[in-house]
């Protein structure tokens, strides 16, 4: 989402800001440069031209441009997390997996040529790269555990659970970059159709 710049007083001058606002309004102004530039070109001043902030209040919430990336990343996964709980949470395979897929979908729809802008970088930039890694591989682990606590209530097929997680987490991850990273997008219904019935599958045998 675009950052919202702030409104003036009368005299010109800003008026105060909670510390959040603050760094919510950087952190939107990184997402939507991300929207336009790839990650090399990411410099504070760029950062906060988007913004109604002087250059100092960046170092205020930020140790550099990295810390930067890594808020983002951050920040992305709390949102995907919120929906995969729909079924790391819940207990078999019907509605809660389709929800949790919808939900991880959505946020892809929003957030798709950020995630897109840092999954490009992490090929050339180590520390964006730990970061992104991170946060797949947290999905991947967590899909796991819930997968064997699946096998063991006697829901889930028989398989390989961590070879299964890391199939499924990463297949998503490439799936949901290619349909909706750029300008052309698929139907988001038609996306979660298709993931829904490949995780249905795979785990419960659901045609």
């Amino acid at each position: 989402m675009p950052a919202t710049r702030a409104t003036t007083s009368p005299g010109g001058r800003r008026p105060r800001h909670d510390p959040r606002e603050s760094e919510r309004e950087i952190l939107d102004a990184a997402e939507q440069f991300l929207r336009e530039r790839p990650w090399r070109e990411v410099t504070v001043q760029a950062i906060m031209e988007r913004t109604d902030l002087a250059r100092p209040a960046f170092y205020v919430h930020f140790k550099d441009r990295h810390d930067l990336a890594l808020r983002v990343v951050d920040r992305i996964r709390a949102e995907l997390l919120v929906e995969a709980n729909r079924w790391f949470e819940g207990e078999g395979a019907s509605g809660e997996l389709r929800a949790a897929l919808e939900g991880v979908t959505a946020v892809y729809v929003e957030h798709g040529p950020v995630l897109k802008a840092l999954s490009d970088a992490s090929g050339s930039d180590a520390t964006v790269e730990a970061a992104y890694h991170e946060l797949i591989q947290g999905f991947v682990d967590a899909t796991d555990r819930h997968i064997r606590e699946e096998q063991a209530a006697g829901r889930c097929r028989g398989l390989d659970a961590r070879e299964t997680a890391r199939a499924l987490v990463w297949m998503v991850e490439a799936y949901l970059l290619e349909a909706f990273g750029g300008p052309s997008q698929v139907e988001p219904v038609k996306v979660v159709d298709a993931l829904d019935r490949i995780w249905s599958a795979t785990l419960y045998g659901a045609a």
